[in-house]
């Protein structure tokens, strides 16, 4: 058992009932002192089975019997599933991880998969086309999430029940080989380890083995990957072929909190849109992520590109909130702002978004359509319409955050310099 990984750490034990949870449990138990553990059960009733209520109650009184806290809770992954559009065992799993995500009275949640799920794990993935990312399989310590039977084999389990005589619930559902985990589990094993006894040690070897290339290629990926808020970029990651780009790929979504069902075959369609594809152009991934074709790259974001606004508010030298932004003037220079003469602005002037028929005047002169300005500019065609702007009737003189117009710049001669900055 990689008991090391729980260390001086309060641990909240990952228990459904079966052999496995339970197994954990009262390893962990024994070994909490030495290790300085501080224990605590949580378990998560799914409402699927008639006797799963029974199971939750026989998991309390085991916590119970160990005197460790107990937290329980409840979803229906029945109704979820029916909502979502999605397999019971995917929602079950989807509103699982969602409570252990928010539960804060612990510093990890240890869970008790051990080898023969990760051989399982490993295959599932093949099979579904993931790829190198999914050939890793499960690791030992990922975010608050810790394995520590995953060096541990089944039988091993099994092995440690019977000498402890230690009870336990049975899920019925383990056995209905019409789920691909389950078939795997009963069908297709069974019959690998016919022909090689080490089978399940033997994938999970080629998992470890591929894990180090995946370390090898994460840190060629490194670097290529901008992380912002609510967006990733990725620069120049097809200059290095597919693998490399791959990774640069799953960083983007992992940030953006899509860990899981990104694929072979989405990979390729990204790296065909950053091929192949014009500026602007866009791409639809699992879980609303939505790739952009821009200028300099790829843009993820998650969801609808927001819908602005047609309104307007008067520009009158003063700050003003404007669609959810603060359009901030001051005559106290700031570095990041832009620069105007006010006295060269017209009255009337609005703070609005572009509109069909605008024109800009650009620095240095030339005047211009606006869309043109800022296709020269380089500014995505999904951030235009939220770029705001001070015009008056079609002439805009600000594009805040981009530039002002030629109109409006400071010359030796001005008296009224503003600064424009919009937060």
């Amino acid at each position: 058992m990689l008991i090391n990984l729980l260390k001086n750490k309060s641990v909240a034990v990952a228990v459904s009932g079966g052999t496995d949870s339970v197994t954990l449990l009262d390893m962990l138990a024994k070994k909490a002192e030495e290790f300085n553990i501080t224990l605590s059960v949580i378990n998560v009733e799914h409402g699927l089975r008639k006797e799963s209520k029974a199971d939750s109650l026989f998991v309390k009184n085991l916590a119970e019997s160990y005197g460790i806290p107990f937290y329980g809770f409840a979803v229906d992954a029945k109704k979820y599933a029916k909502e979502q559009k999605l397999s019971e065992e995917t929602a079950a799993r989807i509103l699982r991880y969602q409570i252990f995500d928010s539960f804060d009275k612990c510093d990890c949640i240890a869970l008790a998969h051990h080898s023969s799920d990760q051989a399982e794990s490993i295959l599932m993935h093949i099979l579904r086309g993931s790829g190198a990312k999914g050939a890793v399989g499960m690791k030992a310590l990922s975010g608050k999430y810790a394995r520590p039977l995953l060096d541990t084999s089944k039988q091993e389990i099994e092995r440690y029940i019977k000498e402890n005589n230690l009870k336990f619930v049975t899920d019925s559902t383990n056995f209905e080989n019409d789920k691909t985990r389950n078939f795997l589990r009963n069908v297709v094993f069974p019959e690998l380890l016919k022909i090689n006894e080490r089978a399940v040690e033997n994938v999970c070897r080629f998992g470890r083995n591929i894990a180090q290339d995946q370390d090898t290629l994460d840190s060629l990926a490194d670097g290529k990957v901008i992380l912002g808020d609510g967006f990733a970029k990725i620069t120049d990651g097809t200059n290095c072929g597919l693998a490399v780009f791959a990774r640069c790929v799953f960083k983007a979504a992992a940030h953006l909190g899509v860990n899981v069902d990104i694929e072979s075959k989405h990979i390729s369609d990204v790296f065909n849109l950053a091929q192949n594809s014009e500026s602007g152009s866009s791409l639809d991934l699992p879980y609303r992520l939505k790739v952009y074709k821009d200028y300099d790259g790829l843009t993820f974001i998650t969801g609808e590109v927001k819908q602005v606004s047609g309104a307007e508010v008067p520009f009158d030298g003063t700050s003003k909130e404007f669609d959810g932004k603060f359009v901030e003037l001051s005559n106290v220079l700031d570095d990041g702002g832009l620069y105007f003469d006010f006295d060269k602005l017209p009255t009337g002037c609005v703070i609005r978004h572009r509109r069909r028929g605008d024109f800009f005047c650009k620095f240095g002169g030339g005047t211009k359509k606006l869309k043109d300005f800022l296709i020269d500019k380089k500014i995505p065609s999904r951030d235009r319409d939220a770029l705001i702007v001070v015009a008056k009737e079609s002439e805009v003189f600000i594009v805040c955050g981009v530039e002002i117009s030629d109109e409006i710049k400071v010359d030796k001669n001005s008296k009224n310099i503003y600064s424009i900055v919009c937060k």
